[in-house]
This record gives C-alpha cells, sequence and structure tokens, in this order.
C-alpha cells in the first residue's frame, strides 16, 4: 500500500474520505497509478503517497456526487408532481471518475518522469 489513512489526514491533509472507505479508494487509486507509471515505481515517494491520495479523494467526490441523488431521477417540479427519469449510466460515471482521477495523478506525478511513456 503506498498510502495510508494517517498519511492522507496528517501530511496529505485530507478530510473527505472516512477511514473505513479509504481503503477501498485509495487501493483502485494504487492500481490506476501503477497502470500509469507502466509498474516503475521503485520507491514509494511523497509524490507518489500525494498521487494516491489525490485520485482516491478524486473518485470519492464522484462518487459521493451520485450517493444521494435517487438513481434514475433526470428532474423533478415542485409546482406539481411531476418526475422524469433517465436511465442510469454505470459507464458515464466509470469513465467520469477514471478522467478525474488521471488528472489527479498527473498533477501530483508531473516533472517525476514518472508519466514518460517513451522508451527509457
Amino acid at each position: 500500500m503506498f498510502a495510508d489513512y494517517s498519511y492522507y489526514t496528517d501530511s496529505w491533509a485530507g478530510t473527505l474520505i472516512p477511514a473505513l472507505e479509504f481503503y477501498q479508494y485509495s487501493a483502485k487509486a494504487e492500481r490506476l497509478v501503477n497502470y500509469v507509471t507502466q509498474h516503475r515505481i521503485s520507491e514509494v515517494t511523497d509524490e507518489v503517497k500525494n498521487a494516491v491520495c489525490a485520485a482516491a479523494e478524486a473518485a470519492y467526490e464522484i462518487r459521493s456526487s451520485i450517493a444521494n441523488v435517487p438513481q434514475g431521477v433526470k428532474s423533478e417540479n415542485t409546482d406539481g408532481y411531476s418526475v422524469t427519469y433517465k436511465d442510469y449510466d454505470a459507464d458515464e460515471l466509470k469513465h467520469r471518475e477514471q478522467n478525474a482521477m488521471l488528472a489527479a495523478i498527473n498533477q501530483e506525478l508531473s516533472g517525476t518522469g514518472l508519466l514518460y511513456q517513451g522508451v527509457c
């Protein structure tokens, strides 16, 4: 594990992700960091830990934004009873989550050489 909850709260100063959910999001973030860096992380630096924390928080924010919205409801009208439903699109949510995580990883690992995709 690249970053634990104490690093997230103490060093990175994260406050959004509850302790019980941190492992789920950080594990997903770590897998994406490994993918983006082509598994070239030989030393877990603060930049790597920050990338995991930032990506985990980005994923948590995306998932939280839809947590309290009734699934499938597109709009409601308060004047009279009117509800418009929309099909839930899991692929769109996954795409939004992945894009947010990638942006966070790119920002944190910029300038470290870990994002280089060419031949070494």
